[in-house]
């Protein structure tokens, strides 16, 4: 059934037990190893960057009628800027969003990410959970956003390629959408990644007859129960942000994908695959496509939604 605005209730599995919350401070693996150091600033956080739309943004505030927000990062491997992440998004949305809360949800990391949190939330306004074991992109961001109880969700990806003034493109169509999708501007990501999405993108387009053009991003403002009520669906593909959207489209949710910048990585590479695995999550995204398109076709959905059009 489309999914009916706020008539619609649903609520998500409590975590599992070993995704904990965490307040204790510990000494980093390596007390004596230095760290590379952290490059400066790459944009200022007082100028907006430079995007399509020809006029600065206001920064704010954020419209208190639409409710609070949870701003929730996935974490994995991110202990060189992870810090700088959520320091700069935390003094940016804080005096700007009346009802803010952080979440940080850090997924089974093999280096120092996890000590440098349990550091930071012993000094920032943040709820800390962490994992003992890899979940996977997916599954993290499922229980990431299991731990959200505002009306909002602003799920962003920790690595730091989207400057968080950014947001205030977003948050004006929180009163007339359910999804806000940043969508990257051009993309500042290696060939490979690019090729990826793109090719992804135009597959996901071509089989379910759908208008977006960056299903995936790791920049997007969502309503707390709309992803409580579709996130359980949500199984065939690695990157949940596609699959969800997907599913959001068919059940009636109001959809919209705003033009951000997107910045090139400066430290460290991405963690969800590395280009020796690209043959593999090529096939297995596919492979979940097509999973995906057969259960839609099983359910009638396809033949609803063209009879639609």
């Amino acid at each position: 059934m489309p999914w009916s605005g706020f008539s619609r209730s649903a609520t998500l599995s409590s975590p599992p037990a070993r995704y904990t919350a965490s307040t204790t401070c510990v000494r980093l693996s390596h007390p004596n190893a230095r760290r590379p150091p952290i490059p400066e600033e790459t944009r200022s956080m007082t100028q907006i960057p430079p995007a399509r739309a020809g006029n600065a943004t206001p920064r704010g505030p954020a419209d208190p009628a639409q409710g609070g927000i949870s701003l929730v990062f996935p974490v994995f491997n991110e202990s060189f800027i992870i810090e700088q992440t959520l320091r700069n998004y935390i003094a940016e949305l804080a005096p700007r969003v009346e009802d803010l809360e952080v979440i940080v949800a850090e997924d089974g990391s093999t280096d120092d990410t996890k000590a440098v949190l349990e550091r930071l939330a012993q000094e920032l306004p943040i709820r800390l959970f962490t994992s003992d074991e890899r979940k996977g992109y997916q599954k993290a961001v499922i229980d990431a956003v299991s731990h959200a109880t505002k009306p909002w969700i602003f799920l962003v990806d920790s690595d730091y390629q989207f400057a968080v003034i950014d947001f205030w493109r977003l948050e004006p169509y929180r009163k007339s959408h359910d999804v806000i999708l940043g969508m990257k501007s051009p993309r500042k990501d290696p060939f490979y990644r690019v090729w990826l999405s793109g090719g992804y993108n135009f597959l996901l387009r071509q089989y379910f007859k759908l208008p977006y053009h960056d299903m995936d991003t790791g920049f997007r403002l969502i309503k707390r129960e709309l992803i409580e009520a579709i996130a359980p669906q949500v199984r065939h593909m690695s990157f949940f942000t596609a699959e969800f959207v997907v599913r959001a489209h068919y059940q009636g949710a109001r959809i919209i994908e705003v033009p951000v910048p997107h910045y090139a990585r400066k430290i460290g590479s991405t963690t969800i695959f590395f280009i020796s695995k690209l043959f593999g999550l090529c096939f297995q995204q596919f492979l979940g496509i097509l999973k995906m398109r057969a259960e839609f076709s099983e359910r009638g959905l396809l033949a609803q939604h063209k009879s639609g059009d």
